[in-house]
């Protein structure tokens, strides 16, 4: 069961996007989000708004640091075979954050910050309350902690901490060490060559971080890892990729030192009048739609 006092956090991008290739696969593409894919996002907002008690808290970041993040300053191959967004895409956007402004829904975005560095941030001023993150994106599995949640639109209920936890295999903390061990091929990131997920997990969960996994390796050899089989190869793997896996680790570990004024923790969202509503309708580019 999720605490009434929970801190919902919203990974727009993940959601908007979610919502725009299921309406595209039905032709209902366009230039940037159609008006559909807006009025969609508004109703999920309105809908989470409705249901969250007055104890809990609710905030949103998007995602602006498309090329221009410091990720893409420390390695140019981060995220680059993704498309850049069109003029259309980013004026859509700016009217999903607006609408999202004008129901009075703390929100926040970044040039140099991703999303997941808002929520970092989001999170550590939030604590001690429990969070539920709302999003699909397993990079943010690293900011959850026992009593947490992650909940995946459209699923029935968010999942726990506990579940999420058993489905990987290791502590949701270690996350971006994971990560970096695998690489991820969707964001571009290398990883340790010869280091799977099977390995990767049974890793993480020994070891808490990616220190003390190479100070146990230095300090003891292939024994540290306590694997019945193939210790010795991996342990060759891993001392030939650790730099590679250092490296990885600044581009996974998300960072909750961002220069912005974004705590959605410290207030309840207001209200949900007429007039909030009829603003964002309007901010969004709604005009005759309904609800």
């Amino acid at each position: 069961m999720t605490p009434p006092n929970a801190l919902w956090l919203i990974d727009a991008s993940a959601v908007i996007f979610r919502t725009y290739f299921a309406m595209a696969a039905r032709g209902l593409e366009g230039p940037g989000l159609p008006a559909p894919v807006r009025l969609a996002w508004l109703r999920f907002l309105v809908k989470v708004r409705r249901q969250l008690p007055g104890s809990a808290r609710l905030g949103v970041a998007f995602d602006e640091a498309l090329g221009s993040g410091f990720r893409h300053a420390l390695d140019p191959a981060y995220k680059a075979q993704r498309p850049r967004p069109d003029d259309a895409l980013k004026a859509s956007f700016r009217q999903c954050r607006a609408l999202t402004r004008a129901l009075g829904i703390p929100e926040a975005a970044s040039r140099r910050y991703e999303a997941d560095d808002l929520l970092a941030l989001a999170v550590r001023r939030g604590r001690p309350r429990p969070v539920v993150l709302v999003s699909t994106d397993k990079d943010l599995l690293q900011l959850l902690r026992p009593g947490d949640g992650r909940w995946v639109p459209g699923a029935p209920a968010p999942e726990s901490y506990d579940q999420l936890r058993e489905t990987w295999g290791f502590p949701l903390e270690v996350m971006a060490t994971y990560l970096a061990l695998t690489g991820d091929a969707s964001d571009g990131i290398a990883g340790v060559p010869g280091i799977g997920a099977k390995t990767a997990a049974r890793l993480c969960a020994r070891f808490p971080d990616l220190p003390t996994l190479y100070g146990a390796l230095d300090a003891e050899g292939s024994e540290a890892l306590g694997l019945s089989t193939g210790s010795a190869g991996i342990a060759d793997k891993l001392q030939r990729g650790r730099e590679a896996a250092f490296h990885a680790l600044t581009l996974t570990r998300l960072s909750g030192a961002v220069p912005r004024r974004f705590d959605p923790a410290a207030k309840a969202p207001p209200s949900l009048t007429e007039t909030r509503l009829e603003k964002a309708f309007h901010a969004g580019g709604l005009v005759g739609y309904a609800l």
